[in-house]
């Protein structure tokens, strides 16, 4: 039997290449063409069915513990005191412009994230509080997932809880809205999963000791306390934990897919209140 060396060669070179490939994929950054062609998946679960797994399934374990103190609410009141705290250049604090605890802001949360021109894109609550310490106060912005950025993100949420989400993605938002919605549903990291194999085609299933969650309700809750934390956090981490799960490496808070993908969750969410502080496993 005659081996052909260029053959075994040539075979070994794309072993070897997929090696590589499979390892560089695992550190993939996560932004990778989200405008290929969607392949939507039918949802596994209605929303009123996947509340009726999680209560079989947990209890109301996360309620009890609620009503005894979201830890959270800490969180809140320091917010609240940052809204009047005078920094910057400018000598003004957030209640300068918009009135004592925040009265003129309510409702505003509401319809966040939305398009702002003067970014070409999208703009997140968070986004907006650090534009205006900048551009209003003359102060430093705050470092996203800081505890007093997500302190003040948080209290000015507040201010609508009870209130309907009403995101808009009319007019100019329309391409941001399609980007975030083809990035949810976009294979990546090692294990080529997306974020719509999990909550949409296997929601109300579950992974170990999990249920996961259907996309529903995934924008009304945020910033929260969770549990697995044990600290409060916002929906962004919450993006950037799922793509390390998906073994892909996470993208920058505020990054532009990352307010186009919070834009879609959101959008997914209008007609549902705003509750925040959420309490989360």
């Amino acid at each position: 039997m005659t081996i052909d060396k260029e053959k075994i060669i040539v075979m070994l070179s794309a072993v070897a290449l997929l090696i590589a490939s499979g390892l560089f994929y695992s550190y993939a950054v996560a932004d990778a063409n989200a405008s290929d062609t969607i392949k939507e998946y039918k949802p596994s679960v209605s929303s009123q069915e996947y509340e009726k797994r999680y209560k079989e399934f947990y209890g109301n374990f996360t309620e009890q513990m609620a009503e005894e103190g979201n830890p959270a609410d800490l969180t809140l009141d320091d917010g609240r005191d940052l809204f009047s705290t005078v920094a910057g250049s400018k000598g003004k604090s957030c209640a300068s412009c918009h009135g004592k605890d925040g009265k003129k802001l309510k409702g505003a949360a509401t319809s966040y994230p939305k398009y702002d021109a003067s970014l070409k894109g999208i703009k997140t609550l968070a986004l907006q509080i650090n534009m205006c310490r900048k551009n209003k106060m003359g102060a430093k912005p705050m470092k996203y997932e800081s505890y007093d950025q997500l302190a003040l993100d948080l209290f000015v949420k507040s201010l609508s809880n009870g209130m309907l989400i009403n995101v808009s993605i009319n007019g100019p938002a329309r391409p941001f809205y399609e980007k975030g919605k083809a990035f949810y549903y976009k294979r990546m990291g090692q294990l080529n999963f997306s974020c719509a194999i999990c909550h949409v085609k296997y929601a109300g299933h579950k992974a170990r000791a999990n249920l996961i969650s259907n996309n529903r309700h995934h924008a009304d809750h945020w910033p929260s306390y969770r549990l697995k934390w044990a600290k409060t956090g916002s929906l962004q981490r919450r993006f950037r934990g799922c793509t390390k799960n998906m073994r892909a490496k996470p993208l920058p808070y505020q990054s532009d897919l990352y307010r186009d993908m919070e834009l879609y969750m959101t959008y997914i969410s209008n007609g549902l209140p705003i509750k925040v502080p959420g309490f989360r496993m």
